[in-house]
């Protein structure tokens, strides 16, 4: 993406999309609230005729990619490199059940920053703080058009893509597993419900080995010998019919194996959820 093609980006999609901010329309101009102040009224206009903005707290104006830069903090190449995540084309054309996709190519990747996939793990109770230490921000082009999403990379170099609309990955399938200091393993569906353990038990780190598996299909034979090696093997998957069966199919095969999820969220579908709803 260069100047002019982000330059045609509508100021106010990226205020709305990745800072997570809401304008408040008067005439022919939409009125928002700094990002970077504490405010009681808006100060920053856009004006959405000549694609413009002007931040009267400041007196610092220009077009979108000024805008980027000066929210944002960084140069103009860091600013194109956050909006090649913008397309005109809505997220949603998306299906959210979209699977791993051999045509997703990962363009860039950078440490948690972009507001709206923060705001979306605001929603899912999950904090920054947890989640910049497992997740990066990806951009990425499907089908001829720019996308950004959280990334969780798997074994063997694949990536699980997750924001608001969309739910899928790129290719190597694969688990996760995250080395920890002791003979147990705990065992998860996707990286969402390994993070909200993480929130519910309060650490940032946890001290059993960590699989999460990415996709029940990733329970084949290998893994169920693989996991022969561990003491005991805790079970945190869904407690729909799919993941009850996945479940019982690991306790069949490894004696030491306790179904937490029947203990902790037995009346909720997985780990998250109970985190939404009980914190």
């Amino acid at each position: 993406m260069n100047c002019n093609e982000a330059n045609n980006i509508p100021c106010t999609h990226i205020l709305t999309l990745h800072y997570n901010q809401s304008g408040e329309v008067r005439k022919h101009d939409i009125w928002f609230k700094s990002p970077n102040r504490n405010e009681s009224q808006a100060s920053l206009k856009i004006d959405r005729v000549k694609n413009v903005w002007y931040d009267f707290g400041s007196g610092k104006g220009g077009r979108p990619v000024d805008l980027v830069c000066y929210l944002s903090g960084v140069s103009v190449a860091g600013a194109l490199l956050i909006l090649s995540g913008f397309s005109p084309a809505p997220v949603e054309s998306f299906s959210f059940d979209q699977p791993v996709d051999p045509g997703i190519e990962i363009k860039h990747l950078q440490p948690l920053q972009n507001r709206a996939l923060i705001q979306y793990l605001n929603s899912r109770k999950i904090s920054a703080t947890i989640a910049e230490k497992y997740l990066k921000e990806a951009y990425y082009r499907a089908n001829d058009k720019n996308y950004f999403a959280l990334a969780f990379k798997n074994d063997k170099g694949g990536f699980e893509l997750r924001n608001k609309y969309f739910k899928g990955g790129s290719s190597p399938k694969a688990i996760t597993t995250i080395p920890g200091v002791t003979k147990s393993v705990n065992l998860f569906e996707g990286w969402p419900d390994f993070l909200s353990a993480l929130e519910y038990f309060r650490s940032l780190e946890a001290k059993n080995n960590t699989i999460v598996l990415n996709s029940l299909n990733n329970i084949n034979e290998a893994l169920l010998v693989d996991l022969q090696k561990y003491n005991r093997v805790n079970l945190y998957l869904d407690t729909d019919p799919a993941g009850k069966e996945a479940a019982q199919r690991i306790i069949n095969a490894h004696p030491n194996t306790i179904n937490q999820a029947e203990m902790i969220y037995p009346n909720y579908k997985d780990f998250n959820e109970l985190l939404i709803n009980k914190i």
